[in-house]
């Protein structure tokens, strides 16, 4: 087997390093390397090495793929990301395949003829299984040594896995939510094959609780889930029921787990942190929601209800065409005009004020400003995005942050053309 080092965590970040160290041994000294870049049983790319060292006649390539994965996985011309779903309103239960890559590498050796001075194949060609996972996010951390996913692996039991979103799941800070929102989580799910709902009232005492299926996944593929109470509230519960509906509902808080029927009752055993919603009431100024991809590779999404501004902008060219004007045959059409616009462009362009948060918080939201993937929540749908301009305002006083975005629909509305 040639690889000596693969990358060193079992679930690897598209956005740090992705390294294979290889080696083969030739009596005839190695001066390329070639590999065939295979995404998902995928041949996508090649990618050539001059030997990196090599002790006595076996010689050391290393390949980085890194940047390989990262465009193989960017968001898609031809569809949304899996993150987010076509229709809203529903429940959302899918696998993210297009934000998890698995990879391996096909190499093949060069070498100079002694006799024709020829760059010649080696007779050995090697092959790494496409087995090694990489996800399109990455942790939020300096150290290069704890960059990698796998700490977000649900795993059976612990009841600690976090979610990928790096919404701050403190004491104190729930997440607010009016009943028409949709939103959505996404986790690493491994082997778990159930979430659970709890809803609690005002002074904490629990109201409904019930289970809906997952489908485990041991690749390692991320999957997402709708939490919103629209979502949640026409889920299919395998086991007890959630009325979203009721009046003395205060948070609702979602786990995942595995679900295990013993003795004709259902167990649940908790490998996820749990995530705490809290109902707030709808109101017009909850109208400017975005769902973002975010840097972990899952789903998010903020009402904006501090300060709001729509603006639809034109911009155009003229021209201008000769008339068949004279005093003996005055123009009798519309047509018969001389300048008019060309190249008309119009936009709708959004400004946003998020109120003050705490600094963990703050930083959260701004996680959009960069995100490569923004959408407006509305009812017809989600309607892609992009972010503008942005600032972030720091409170001297208490080290609140303020976010202001503008933002622009990213298709501009059609204009018919003269």
């Amino acid at each position: 087997m040639p690889l000596v080092t693969a990358p060193p965590f079992a679930l690897n970040s598209q956005y740090r390093p992705n390294k294979f160290l290889v080696s083969m041994t030739s009596a005839n000294a190695l001066v390329l390397a070639q590999a065939t870049i295979v995404v998902d049983s995928l041949g996508v790319t090649s990618m050539s090495k001059s030997p990196l060292y090599n002790i006595g006649t076996t010689y050391y390539f290393e390949f980085d793929v890194a940047k390989v994965l990262q465009t193989y996985s960017a968001p898609k011309s031809t569809a949304k990301t899996t993150v987010f779903p076509d229709t809203l309103n529903l429940p959302l239960n899918v696998s993210n395949t297009d934000c998890h890559t698995l990879v391996g590498l096909i190499i093949s050796y060069y070498y100079n003829d002694p006799t024709t001075g020829l760059l010649t194949q080696f007779v050995t060609t090697d092959i790494i299984p496409t087995g090694y996972p990489a996800m399109n996010g990455t942790r939020q951390t300096r150290n290069y040594a704890a960059m990698g996913m796998n700490g977000y692996i649900m795993v059976t039991g612990s009841g600690t896995s976090p979610f990928l979103t790096n919404f701050p799941n403190t004491v104190g800070i729930s997440y607010p939510i009016c009943p028409t929102e949709n939103a959505y989580l996404s986790f690493i799910p491994n082997t778990c094959n159930a979430v659970r709902v709890e809803t609690v009232d005002s002074a904490g005492a629990g109201i409904d609780n019930g289970l809906f299926s997952i489908t485990p996944n041991a690749n390692l593929v991320p999957t997402t889930i709708g939490v919103g109470m629209i979502n949640l509230a026409t889920q299919t519960y395998f086991d007890g029921s959630v009325n979203m509906s009721d009046p003395n509902l205060a948070e609702y808080r979602i786990y995942i787990g595995n679900a295990y029927l013993i003795g004709g009752n259902w167990i649940f055993v908790q490998a996820s942190e749990g995530r705490v919603f809290k109902k707030i009431e709808c109101c017009n100024e909850r109208s400017t929601r975005l769902h973002w991809l975010n840097r972990l590779g899952g789903a998010d999404a903020y009402t904006f209800s501090s300060k709001k501004k729509i603006e639809q902008k034109n911009k155009s060219e003229l021209a201008q065409v000769p008339q068949t004007w004279s005093y003996t045959t005055p123009p009798t059409t519309i047509y018969d005009r001389g300048l008019f616009k060309i190249a008309q462009d119009v936009t709708v362009e959004y400004e946003v004020q998020s109120k003050f948060y705490s600094e963990a918080e703050g930083a959260w939201i701004a996680e959009l400003l960069s995100s490569p993937e923004v959408y407006l929540e509305t009812s017809d749908g989600l309607v892609a995005v992009v972010i503008t301009d942005s600032s972030i305002t720091t409170s001297e006083n208490n080290e609140l942050l303020n976010v202001t975005i503008n933002f622009v629909e990213s298709n501009n509305i059609s204009v018919q053309q003269n």
